[in-house]
């Protein structure tokens, strides 16, 4: 049995090691691991970095309304649709037409609020309008 001394070194594999070796700079082989041998890290000099809280905040707020504002635009649509078809008598035609532009106005608000999602701070200055300013 080994005394209390020996006890207190790390092992590495079954045997318990020895004063001169550098348990840290062993690798899972239980060789010892120079510079040149350890990996890089993968992501080191990409240039990424984390956004900031409050940038991280921003765009999940545009995600949530993403969502909101595409499902919104359908039920909307859908109820004005449902009231055409009241009025008019002319079921289910106003509720598949307002399913039908409720969808198409929820896609362009869709991807109008995600282009805003990734722009660069100079870019999300002003909301883009969808008709050309004939500066008139």
């Amino acid at each position: 049995m080994e005394n209390d001394e020996q006890n207190d070194r790390p092992l590495i594999g079954a045997h318990r090691a020895s004063d001169s070796e550098d348990v840290a700079a062993k690798n899972a082989c239980g060789y010892a691991a120079t510079d040149k041998d350890r990996e890089p890290f993968i992501l080191q000099n990409t240039g990424y970095s984390t956004a900031s809280v409050e940038e991280t905040a921003r765009r999940s707020g545009l995600a949530w309304s993403m969502g909101i504002v595409f499902f919104t635009s359908i039920a909307f649509m859908l109820f004005l649709g449902w009231i055409a078809d009241i009025l008019l008598g002319s079921q289910p035609w106003g509720l598949v037409g307002g399913i039908i532009i409720g969808a198409i106005i929820g896609f362009i608000q869709f991807f109008r609020i995600s282009s805003q999602i990734y722009a660069k701070p100079d870019e999300k200055a002003s909301p883009k309008t969808l008709f050309k300013d004939d500066g008139g």
